[in-house]
Protein backbone atom coordinates (compact mmCIF):
# COMPACT_ATOMS: atom_id res chain seq x y z
CA UNK A 1 0.00 0.00 0.00
CA UNK A 2 2.43 2.59 -0.74
CA UNK A 3 -0.15 5.31 -1.50
CA UNK A 4 -2.10 4.72 1.40
CA UNK A 5 -3.94 8.26 2.28
CA UNK A 6 -3.29 9.69 -1.15
CA UNK A 7 -4.91 11.26 -3.38
CA UNK A 8 -4.02 11.33 -7.38
CA UNK A 9 -5.56 13.09 -10.36
CA UNK A 10 -5.07 10.94 -13.31
CA UNK A 11 -5.48 12.30 -17.35
CA UNK A 12 -6.85 10.32 -20.04
CA UNK A 13 -7.60 7.88 -17.44
CA UNK A 14 -10.05 6.24 -19.49
CA UNK A 15 -8.20 3.58 -21.65
CA UNK A 16 -4.08 2.84 -21.84
CA UNK A 17 -1.67 3.95 -20.18
CA UNK A 18 -3.90 6.24 -17.70
CA UNK A 19 -6.37 3.39 -16.85
CA UNK A 20 -3.79 1.37 -15.63
CA UNK A 21 -2.25 3.88 -13.40
CA UNK A 22 -5.53 4.91 -11.97
CA UNK A 23 -6.04 0.81 -11.30
CA UNK A 24 -2.67 0.39 -9.92
CA UNK A 25 -2.65 3.62 -7.72
CA UNK A 26 -5.77 2.24 -6.24
CA UNK A 27 -4.18 -1.16 -5.27
CA UNK A 28 -1.87 0.74 -3.81
CA UNK A 29 -4.15 2.50 -1.87
CA UNK A 30 -4.87 5.85 -3.40
CA UNK A 31 -8.04 7.55 -3.96
CA UNK A 32 -7.96 8.16 -7.74
CA UNK A 33 -9.99 11.18 -9.82
CA UNK A 34 -10.14 8.87 -12.80
CA UNK A 35 -10.77 11.89 -15.98
CA UNK A 36 -10.95 11.51 -19.31
CA UNK A 37 -13.09 13.22 -22.17
CA UNK A 38 -15.04 10.11 -22.45
CA UNK A 39 -16.87 9.77 -18.96
CA UNK A 40 -18.63 6.73 -19.95
CA UNK A 41 -14.89 5.34 -20.46
CA UNK A 42 -13.02 7.21 -17.16
CA UNK A 43 -16.25 5.80 -14.92
CA UNK A 44 -16.02 2.11 -15.84
CA UNK A 45 -12.50 2.31 -14.96
CA UNK A 46 -13.17 4.29 -11.77
CA UNK A 47 -15.47 2.03 -10.67
CA UNK A 48 -12.79 -0.76 -10.84
CA UNK A 49 -10.94 1.42 -8.85
CA UNK A 50 -13.60 1.74 -6.28
CA UNK A 51 -13.11 -2.56 -5.86
CA UNK A 52 -9.71 -1.56 -4.50
CA UNK A 53 -9.92 1.54 -2.36
CA UNK A 54 -13.07 3.14 -2.02
CA UNK A 55 -13.50 6.64 -2.68
CA UNK A 56 -12.17 7.09 -6.58
CA UNK A 57 -14.41 9.06 -8.67
CA UNK A 58 -14.85 9.68 -12.53
CA UNK A 59 -14.52 13.39 -14.61
CA UNK A 60 -15.20 14.71 -17.94
CA UNK A 61 -11.83 16.54 -18.47
CA UNK A 62 -11.08 17.86 -22.58
CA UNK A 63 -7.41 18.81 -21.28
CA UNK A 64 -6.91 21.06 -24.00
CA UNK A 65 -9.67 23.18 -22.65
CA UNK A 66 -8.24 25.31 -19.93
CA UNK A 67 -12.08 25.96 -18.54
CA UNK A 68 -12.56 22.39 -18.51
CA UNK A 69 -9.48 21.36 -16.55
CA UNK A 70 -10.31 24.18 -14.07
CA UNK A 71 -14.01 22.53 -13.73
CA UNK A 72 -12.55 19.29 -12.79
CA UNK A 73 -10.00 20.80 -10.43
CA UNK A 74 -12.73 22.18 -8.98
CA UNK A 75 -14.63 19.33 -8.70
CA UNK A 76 -11.98 17.42 -7.37
CA UNK A 77 -11.72 19.43 -4.69
CA UNK A 78 -15.12 19.21 -3.66
CA UNK A 79 -14.74 15.14 -3.48
CA UNK A 80 -11.39 14.72 -1.80
CA UNK A 81 -10.51 18.22 -0.25
CA UNK A 82 -6.98 17.55 -1.19
CA UNK A 83 -4.27 16.42 -4.08
CA UNK A 84 -1.18 14.26 -3.39
CA UNK A 85 -0.62 13.10 -6.84
CA UNK A 86 -0.95 14.26 -10.62
CA UNK A 87 -0.68 12.40 -13.57
CA UNK A 88 -0.05 14.55 -16.56
CA UNK A 89 -1.35 11.00 -19.54
CA UNK A 90 -4.00 12.55 -21.75
CA UNK A 91 -2.61 11.98 -25.65
CA UNK A 92 -3.33 11.47 -28.81
CA UNK A 93 -1.69 10.72 -32.44
CA UNK A 94 -3.46 11.36 -35.79
CA UNK A 95 -6.45 9.44 -36.73
CA UNK A 96 -7.08 11.19 -40.06
CA UNK A 97 -7.27 7.83 -42.29
CA UNK A 98 -5.76 9.44 -45.95
CA UNK A 99 -2.90 10.72 -43.31
CA UNK A 100 -2.34 7.40 -42.15
CA UNK A 101 -2.36 5.42 -45.03
CA UNK A 102 -0.19 7.86 -47.04
CA UNK A 103 2.20 7.40 -44.02
CA UNK A 104 1.83 4.02 -43.70
CA UNK A 105 2.50 3.06 -47.93
CA UNK A 106 5.33 5.14 -47.97
CA UNK A 107 6.93 3.48 -44.92
CA UNK A 108 6.46 0.07 -46.17
CA UNK A 109 7.68 1.24 -49.53
CA UNK A 110 11.06 2.69 -47.97
CA UNK A 111 11.07 -0.74 -46.35
CA UNK A 112 11.12 -2.66 -49.28
CA UNK A 113 14.02 -0.52 -50.80
CA UNK A 114 16.00 -0.50 -47.89
CA UNK A 115 15.95 -4.36 -48.20
CA UNK A 116 16.56 -4.64 -52.09
CA UNK A 117 18.47 -1.93 -52.96
CA UNK A 118 19.64 -0.46 -49.98
CA UNK A 119 18.86 3.06 -51.02
CA UNK A 120 15.91 5.27 -50.37
CA UNK A 121 14.03 6.42 -53.70
CA UNK A 122 10.26 6.59 -51.71
CA UNK A 123 10.21 10.13 -49.67
CA UNK A 124 7.87 11.25 -46.47
CA UNK A 125 6.34 14.06 -47.29
CA UNK A 126 3.98 14.00 -43.72
CA UNK A 127 5.03 17.40 -42.54
CA UNK A 128 3.41 18.96 -45.95
CA UNK A 129 0.00 17.84 -45.08
CA UNK A 130 0.14 18.57 -41.54
CA UNK A 131 -2.47 21.47 -41.06
CA UNK A 132 -2.89 24.17 -38.97
CA UNK A 133 -5.43 22.41 -36.69
CA UNK A 134 -3.78 18.85 -36.72
CA UNK A 135 -0.72 20.48 -35.13
CA UNK A 136 -2.57 22.99 -33.04
CA UNK A 137 -4.44 20.00 -31.63
CA UNK A 138 -1.48 17.76 -31.01
CA UNK A 139 0.43 20.70 -28.90
CA UNK A 140 -3.11 21.41 -27.08
CA UNK A 141 -3.31 17.80 -25.49
CA UNK A 142 -0.51 16.58 -25.13
CA UNK A 143 1.61 20.28 -24.44
CA UNK A 144 -1.02 22.82 -22.93
CA UNK A 145 -2.20 20.24 -21.25
CA UNK A 146 0.22 19.26 -19.34
CA UNK A 147 0.47 22.74 -18.72
CA UNK A 148 -3.02 23.70 -17.36
CA UNK A 149 -2.84 21.09 -15.01
CA UNK A 150 0.23 21.55 -13.74
CA UNK A 151 -0.88 25.19 -13.02
CA UNK A 152 -4.09 23.92 -11.27
CA UNK A 153 -2.32 21.12 -8.99
CA UNK A 154 0.88 23.17 -8.00
CA UNK A 155 -0.90 26.10 -6.30
CA UNK A 156 -2.81 23.63 -4.49
CA UNK A 157 0.15 21.46 -3.31
CA UNK A 158 2.41 24.28 -2.59
CA UNK A 159 -0.83 25.66 -0.19
CA UNK A 160 -1.33 22.57 1.41
CA UNK A 161 2.51 22.35 2.86
CA UNK A 162 3.11 18.78 2.56
CA UNK A 163 4.82 18.37 -1.14
CA UNK A 164 3.54 16.52 -3.73
CA UNK A 165 4.48 14.65 -7.07
CA UNK A 166 3.33 15.31 -10.76
CA UNK A 167 4.45 13.26 -13.35
CA UNK A 168 4.11 14.28 -16.93
CA UNK A 169 3.82 11.43 -19.61
CA UNK A 170 6.08 12.12 -22.73
CA UNK A 171 7.69 9.76 -25.13
CA UNK A 172 10.98 8.61 -26.44
CA UNK A 173 9.77 10.36 -29.61
CA UNK A 174 11.05 13.91 -27.50
CA UNK A 175 14.34 13.08 -27.84
CA UNK A 176 14.71 10.12 -30.44
CA UNK A 177 11.98 11.53 -32.53
CA UNK A 178 10.13 9.55 -34.98
CA UNK A 179 9.14 10.19 -38.87
CA UNK A 180 6.54 11.27 -39.85
CA UNK A 181 5.32 12.81 -36.89
CA UNK A 182 7.02 16.00 -36.49
CA UNK A 183 4.40 17.52 -34.16
CA UNK A 184 4.16 14.41 -31.65
CA UNK A 185 7.99 14.48 -31.70
CA UNK A 186 7.62 17.98 -30.75
CA UNK A 187 4.92 18.13 -27.60
CA UNK A 188 6.99 15.03 -26.15
CA UNK A 189 10.06 16.96 -26.18
CA UNK A 190 8.41 20.33 -24.95
CA UNK A 191 6.78 17.88 -21.71
CA UNK A 192 10.54 16.81 -21.07
CA UNK A 193 11.86 20.23 -20.99
CA UNK A 194 8.94 21.53 -19.03
CA UNK A 195 9.19 19.07 -16.23
CA UNK A 196 12.49 19.83 -15.92
CA UNK A 197 11.84 23.68 -15.52
CA UNK A 198 9.10 22.86 -12.94
CA UNK A 199 11.02 20.40 -11.15
CA UNK A 200 13.56 23.53 -10.60
CA UNK A 201 10.51 25.59 -9.66
CA UNK A 202 8.49 23.45 -6.96
CA UNK A 203 11.75 21.84 -5.52
CA UNK A 204 11.43 24.65 -2.80
CA UNK A 205 8.18 23.07 -1.49
CA UNK A 206 8.62 19.90 -1.85
CA UNK A 207 7.18 19.02 -4.69
CA UNK A 208 8.94 16.48 -7.40
CA UNK A 209 7.92 16.61 -10.96
CA UNK A 210 9.65 13.90 -13.26
CA UNK A 211 8.62 12.50 -16.75
CA UNK A 212 7.97 8.67 -18.03
CA UNK A 213 9.21 8.57 -21.74
CA UNK A 214 8.06 5.42 -22.95
CA UNK A 215 8.50 3.21 -25.71
CA UNK A 216 6.24 1.58 -27.90
CA UNK A 217 3.73 0.36 -25.20
CA UNK A 218 0.84 -2.01 -26.58
CA UNK A 219 -2.44 0.01 -26.27
CA UNK A 220 -5.19 1.67 -28.26
CA UNK A 221 -2.70 4.24 -28.99
CA UNK A 222 -0.91 1.72 -31.70
CA UNK A 223 -4.30 0.71 -33.59
CA UNK A 224 -2.92 2.50 -36.57
CA UNK A 225 -0.62 0.34 -36.79
CA UNK A 226 -0.92 -3.12 -38.76
CA UNK A 227 0.11 -6.75 -37.32
CA UNK A 228 3.27 -6.20 -39.57
CA UNK A 229 4.60 -2.90 -38.41
CA UNK A 230 4.02 -3.73 -35.09
CA UNK A 231 6.37 -6.99 -35.44
CA UNK A 232 8.80 -5.06 -37.21
CA UNK A 233 9.02 -2.62 -33.88
CA UNK A 234 9.37 -6.00 -31.76
CA UNK A 235 12.37 -6.70 -33.91
CA UNK A 236 14.25 -3.55 -33.34
CA UNK A 237 13.72 -3.60 -29.58
CA UNK A 238 16.02 -5.42 -28.01
CA UNK A 239 13.76 -7.23 -25.58
CA UNK A 240 11.92 -8.74 -28.55
CA UNK A 241 8.32 -7.11 -27.74
CA UNK A 242 5.78 -4.61 -27.33
CA UNK A 243 5.74 -2.65 -23.85
CA UNK A 244 2.56 -3.27 -21.21
CA UNK A 245 0.52 -0.77 -19.86
CA UNK A 246 1.21 -2.36 -17.04
CA UNK A 247 5.01 -1.69 -17.41
CA UNK A 248 4.36 2.44 -17.21
CA UNK A 249 2.00 1.82 -14.52
CA UNK A 250 4.33 0.58 -12.87
CA UNK A 251 7.27 3.18 -13.23
CA UNK A 252 4.67 6.11 -12.16
CA UNK A 253 3.77 4.11 -9.19
CA UNK A 254 7.78 4.26 -8.64
CA UNK A 255 7.57 7.86 -9.13
CA UNK A 256 4.72 8.73 -7.07
CA UNK A 257 5.32 6.37 -3.73
CA UNK A 258 7.71 6.48 -1.25
CA UNK A 259 10.95 4.88 -3.48
CA UNK A 260 11.64 7.97 -5.72
CA UNK A 261 12.43 11.16 -2.22
CA UNK A 262 15.59 12.23 -4.01
CA UNK A 263 14.52 12.14 -8.11
CA UNK A 264 13.05 15.03 -9.25
CA UNK A 265 13.48 16.57 -13.07
CA UNK A 266 14.44 13.08 -14.07
CA UNK A 267 12.93 11.21 -17.34
CA UNK A 268 12.55 7.50 -16.87
CA UNK A 269 12.21 5.56 -20.38
CA UNK A 270 10.96 2.27 -20.41
CA UNK A 271 11.32 1.28 -23.79
CA UNK A 272 12.95 -2.37 -23.98
CA UNK A 273 15.85 -1.10 -25.31
CA UNK A 274 14.61 0.50 -28.45
CA UNK A 275 16.95 3.69 -27.49
CA UNK A 276 19.27 3.93 -25.01
CA UNK A 277 19.84 7.87 -24.85
CA UNK A 278 17.05 9.01 -22.97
Amino acid sequence: MKLKDKTAFVTGGGSGLGAAISRLFAAEGARVCVTDIDLDSAEKVAAECRISTPGAISLRCDVADSSSVRAAFAAMDSAFGDLDILVNNAGIIHTDPEYLAAFQSKGLAQMAELMTTGHIETHLDTIDHLTDAMFDRMLKIHLYGTFYCTREALPRMRKRGKGGRIINMASIMGSASLAGAPDYAAAKGAILAFSRAMAREAASYGVLVNAIAPGFIDTPLLTPLDEQQKALIAMQTPLNRLGKAEEIAAAALFLAGPDSTFVTGQSLSPNGGIYMSQ
